[in-house]
């Protein structure tokens, strides 16, 4: 896959209709407060928000690509899909993060402070 296929690919997920952008944009809203209530570090809802955001639009546009069709009413399959793709986007960073804390502990095992 070169990059103008990753730049095509990234312009078809971004342009999608006002009602995909829209119940994205609350749902990430909702999301975002509750995980800023939940963490302990507060910012990390702000590190997150992008990718749950961009979650949801590849959601909506993996379920248009392969046909997949959870209920006739187009908004309720938008609300469905972008739930499904941003649920996919979070437990992906939650195992990003995982692996950087796993890395950073490699590196300084002993738990001592780095100079």
């Amino acid at each position: 896959m070169g990059r103008e296929d990753v730049f095509k690919l990234l312009n078809d997920i971004a342009v999608a209709d006002g009602l995909s952008h829209g119940v994205v944009a609350a749902l990430t809203l909702i999301v975002f407060s509750v995980m800023r209530t939940m963490l302990p570090v507060k910012g990390l809802a702000l590190v997150f928000a992008p990718g749950i955001y961009w979650g949801g639009l590849t959601g909506i546009f993996a379920a248009r690509y392969w046909g997949l069709v959870l209920t006739a009413d187009k908004a309720a399959n938008v609300v469905a899909t972008a739930a499904l793709g941003m649920i996919a986007a979070l437990v992906f960073m939650m195992l990003l993060a995982r692996l950087a804390d796993a890395a950073v502990r490699i590196r300084n095992p002993l738990g001592s402070k780095p100079a």
